[in-house]
């Protein structure tokens, strides 16, 4: 049978508390009340090394150095269409709304911008960019592994689809010829 201890029964501290790190570390109960009446901050010693090892783990890209941002919505929707375009080219993925926030629109107002001026949802516009590209790419010879590859995709089933699903895929040169052969 255990016996509870009564809850005024002090608990002696561990001996490892008593280092002279962990005394340099530890922090008081009740903070002294500054002259100024402001309270007292927390130790830079203890807040450094979360911080550091919570920036390590998170993978943000760099930031891009700020632009001044266009005045004008037309000029905004020209530089979101660029910034779509060249990653759509680079075979990066992004996403409508990061576009939206760097030009200080919200994600469903810029999406219905860029229909009315381009004829196109970002989504669309986007895979049309990447369908271009990777036509262009089988037409100089490329595995379809490799074309999948570039354009960010993992498997060419995903590029496979895209095509078909953009107008179809060019067939490569060499079954162009098989297939006159065999007709013979």
């Amino acid at each position: 049978m255990t016996t509870a201890l009564p809850i005024s029964t002090p608990i002696a501290p561990s001996s490892s508390h008593n280092t002279p790190a962990a005394r340099a570390l530890s922090v008081p109960a009740t903070p002294a009340a500054l002259p100024s009446g402001a309270p007292a901050a927390r130790p830079s010693s203890l807040a450094a090394p979360h911080a550091a090892a919570t920036a390590a783990s998170r993978s943000t890209p760099p930031p891009r150095p700020a632009a001044p941002l266009p005045r004008s919505t037309s000029e905004r929707l020209l530089l979101g269409r660029d910034r779509i375009r060249s990653a759509a080219e680079a075979g990066q993925r992004i996403r409508s709304y990061e576009v939206a926030l760097d030009l200080d629109l919200s994600e469903f107002h810029f999406a219905r911008l860029f229909r009315a001026a381009f004829g196109l949802s970002p989504h669309v516009y986007y895979d049309e960019v990447r369908a271009e590209r990777a036509r262009a790419l089988l037409r100089e010879g490329l595995a379809e592994g490799e074309v999948a590859r570039r354009i960010g995709f993992r498997r060419p089933a995903e590029l496979r689809a895209l095509l078909s699903k953009r107008g179809g895929a060019p067939t490569p040169a060499g079954e162009a010829e098989v297939s006159d052969a065999s007709a013979e």
